[in-house]
């Protein structure tokens, strides 16, 4: 990974401006505990890989990456507002590394906590210094965005009441929850950074297909990775239920008996299992089988290239515009997306 420690270090180094401006547009105030519940998640941590790309997009097309600082904290407040509402429907107990905002402060304080910084996004839109045509357009962008976002998590939680997905059904529905984003931060950066439409354009395909393949790899490794670097035990959404892009590949394609078996796996371990009395070793070797059926289909594998064949497309979407550091760094970004092991 030596070829990704000095974009890491430029995605560090533009972080520090980020959260200068979340915790400018989040201050320590009255209510306190409203305010330190919506500051949880920021404080946390998390990469910043959002406003990154808004910065580097705008730069990318010869723009200054300063105007767009307030639209890049936008989209980041928006992405932590959507955390704390998934981890609320999930039920999650951690969210990088930490208790979860409803874990701590409760249900109400956390829809409250997640209400108020998706409203802060809007307000950081409001201070960005760039022309009221494109601010008015960057705003267009984020509600869509957001629409989408919505309709993405909605479909997922409709899946939880099917057995099965088909494959038009899982990319329909990662298409909002996680492309939607992507794109609007490549396309907003895109928008405050140039008034050329085809590089707005290369820029949201690149920002869709990096979106999608982002989290189909993500479904990949918690079926391969090692599980401490993961940081979860491996086979995760097999243990929940989660469906996902291999798991609709699997029901395509397996024999009736096959599939009977992983349904009897699938989903069984969601939830209390210390509560049921289900001893560990058993729940990994239930497991290990189901996570055999998948390779026995190719399902893992078929994943996988779809994901690299997606960030190949998103790359090459990005060749129209002018070559330089800024676009090197979101070509560097998406090959990451699919090399990386955690």
């Amino acid at each position: 990974m030596e070829k990704y420690e000095e974009l890491f270090a430029r995605i560090k180094e533009k972080a520090k401006l980020i959260d200068e401006k979340i915790f400018e547009l989040i201050p320590e105030k009255d209510p306190r505990v409203l305010y330190e519940a919506a500051r949880h998640y920021p404080l946390a941590g998390g990469k910043r890989v959002r406003p990154f790309v808004v910065l580097t997009s705008t730069e990318a097309v010869g723009g200054d990456p300063l105007r767009a600082i307030y639209p890049a904290v936008a989209i980041e407040l928006i992405h932590n507002y959507s955390l704390v509402h998934d981890d609320i429907m999930d039920m999650d107990e951690t969210r990088r590394g930490k208790p979860t905002v409803h874990r701590i402060w409760g249900v109400n304080m956390a829809i409250l906590a997640g209400d108020l910084l998706f409203s802060k996004a809007f307000e950081a839109v409001a201070r960005a210094e760039i022309p009221p045509e494109k601010k008015a357009r960057v705003l267009e962008v984020i509600v869509k965005a957001s629409n989408e976002l919505c309709e993405g998590q909605a479909r997922d939680l409709e899946f939880e009441k099917k057995s099965t997905v088909t494959i038009e059904e899982y990319m329909e529905m990662i298409s909002g929850k996680t492309g939607a984003l992507f794109e609007a931060s490549a396309k907003v950066g895109g928008i405050i950074g140039t008034d050329n439409e085809e590089y707005i354009k290369a820029l949201s395909s690149w920002g869709r297909n990096v979106g999608i393949a982002f989290q189909i790899w993500d479904d990949v490794l918690d079926l391969i990775a090692d599980e401490k670097k993961l940081g979860k035990p491996v086979g995760s959404d097999i243990r929940k239920g989660k469906k996902t892009l291999i798991v609709a590949h699997f029901f395509e394609n397996a024999d009736e008996k096959d599939k009977q078996r992983f349904l009897k796996i699938f989903g069984k371990y969601a939830g209390d299992v210390k509560g049921r009395g289900i001893i560990e070793e058993d729940i990994k070797s239930d497991v290990m089988e189901a996570i055999d059926l998948l390779k026995k289909y190719g399902s893992i594998d078929y994943a996988a290239e779809i994901a690299k064949d997606m960030i190949k497309k998103a790359n090459e979407a990005l060749r129209i515009l002018p070559k330089s550091k800024a676009r090197m760094d979101l070509e560097l970004l998406a090959k990451f997306i699919v090399e990386r092991e955690y």
